[in-house]
């Protein structure tokens, strides 16, 4: 077996990086609300992740580096040497998410994945060489999807997930794949990159054993007397002579994606680079299935205050992020939020796929796809129910003929003489006009009370607005209806 193991040892500080990042980018569009004076932080501001169950800081950028931040100083040594440092809180939850999302990108691409939250994922690749060529091509495909994914990692490869751990934590970060290679950067890991218990690795530095090497060339029998079960199977998988069992990943039927925000955020303006980024990892799990959707819910979460959900409607089936932000940006732009938002997710359940049997790409391109679009922009901004279309219903009677509904999926007319839009009484012709079309001679239905006979026509008035009128008994004329 071949395993690689990626250690994204900075998952908070990315996820920040990229809200920023998605910040500064909304500000550059056209059209865009201002956010530059949101509570966003520029990337020259010193960050670091603090853990309170650790107390001290796991993660900090180069610029707090520079500061002289180091991993593992505490709060107060951080806040001396660099008063104006950013903190972000430590939630290993929400790396778990990440996670999670990161694997859902990678799936595609290499099927068997193991999760060791809440920072490492191990993937199988001595079951994908051959399909992708080699292993130089394997490790590219890979390696490009975690560029794209914008995230740090130490990476390592190896016989078992523990060997490549090991490696990892020395921080090797090389691709190797022939055994005599892996034995040798193997050896030389430091005892405290395994995961042996501290007592194990004090009582082997006692008796002069401190490098990985000498700790796999002693005897199994010597092995077994002086350690546990745990540390036997333990220092077995890094040999290589068994494999543990593992449980593989598998991602979910649909999406739905949640994170917590770095800081508390008062109104939805604000809350648009961190929808971005859920809205990226949205159109990246559609895009590697192929699918569309014309659905999508954006949850908001408080301290106190229930969750608010907000749905969004999409009259056009799209899988982009620049589809559906504007639509968001619509639906929020007058919402006010009960207080302080701490968290947000994304959830799609309803999914279409894309049709590959239409040949003509740019059919209907100009007059369908943009009216659709236009449809769910009025319906973001204005209200799921607040748009309307004529449709033709099931009589042959005018007044009967057409009716608006909400929008919905495409109508075609009976005829050509079908009026775009009838009145609910007709009124009277006043307009100087112009018989252009008829008669056309309707009798009602049986059913109904009192039975009409009429002569309908298409007049054209002097503006060439052509009317649906006809003529009683009495020879009045009447407008029924309007051509558009």
């Amino acid at each position: 077996m071949l395993w690689a193991y990626i250690h994204c040892y900075q998952l908070t500080l990315d996820g920040h990086n990229q809200a920023t990042n998605n910040k500064t980018l909304n500000s550059k569009v056209p059209g865009q609300l201002d956010s530059s004076a949101d509570s966003s932080l520029p990337l020259s501001t010193p960050v670091a992740v603090y853990s309170s169950k650790a107390s001290k800081i796991i993660q900090c950028n180069e610029v707090a580096k520079k500061e002289g931040i180091e991993i593992g100083h505490g709060l107060a040594q951080a806040a001396a040497l660099c008063p104006y440092v950013h903190i972000l809180p430590f939630n290993e939850e929400n790396e778990k998410h990440m996670l999670t999302q990161l694997a859902h990108r990678l799936y595609p691409l290499a099927s068997d994945i193991v999760l060791d939250a809440p920072d490492g994922l191990a993937i199988r690749l001595d079951n994908l060489s051959h399909y992708y060529g080699g292993h130089e091509a394997l490790w590219k495909t890979l390696t490009q999807a975690l560029f794209e994914a914008n995230v740090r990692y130490h990476f390592a490869s190896a016989w078992t997930i523990e060997a490549a751990k090991v490696l990892v934590l020395h921080k090797h970060n090389t691709y190797l794949h022939a055994q005599q290679e892996i034995k040798q950067a193997l050896g030389a890991c430091p005892l405290s990159t395994t995961a042996l218990a501290s007592k194990v690795i004090e009582s082997l530095t006692r008796v002069g054993i401190t490098r990985v090497h000498e700790l796999l060339a002693m005897p199994v029998q010597e092995l077994g007397k002086r350690f546990d079960n745990n540390t036997i199977v333990y220092l077995t998988a890094l040999r290589g002579e068994i494999f543990p069992r593992v449980t593989l990943f598998r991602p979910l039927e649909h999406f739905d994606n949640f994170t917590l925000l770095p800081f508390d955020i008062e109104n939805t303006q604000h809350l648009t680079p961190f929808v971005t980024q859920q809205f990226e990892h949205l159109s990246h799990y559609l895009r590697a299935r192929n699918l569309y959707t014309s659905s999508i819910s954006v949850h908001i979460h408080f301290r106190e205050a229930p969750v608010l959900d907000i749905n969004i409607r999409s009259a056009l089936p799209q899988a982009s992020v620049k589809s559906w932000l504007p639509l968001f940006t619509l639906k929020t732009e007058n919402l006010e939020l009960p207080e302080p938002a701490t968290a947000i997710g994304v959830r799609c359940q309803q999914f279409e796929e894309i049709d590959s049997n239409n040949g003509d790409f740019f059919s209907d391109r100009f007059n369908d796809v943009a009216q659709k679009q236009l449809i769910g922009r009025l319906n973001a901004k204005l209200g799921d129910h607040s748009t309307f279309q004529p449709c033709a219903t099931n009589s042959h009677q005018f007044e009967y003929m057409t009716v608006s509904e909400p929008n919905g999926s495409g109508y075609s007319y009976s005829s050509d003489i079908t009026p775009t839009f009838t009145f609910e009484a007709p009124k009277p012709l006043i307009q100087p006009s112009q018989i252009c079309f008829g008669p056309v001679r309707l009798h009602s239905e049986w059913w109904r009370d009192p039975p009409t006979n009429r002569d309908y026509f298409i007049a054209q008035t002097p503006q060439s607005v052509r009317l649906l009128v006809f003529k009683d008994a009495q020879s009045h004329w009447w407008v029924q209806g309007i051509f558009c």
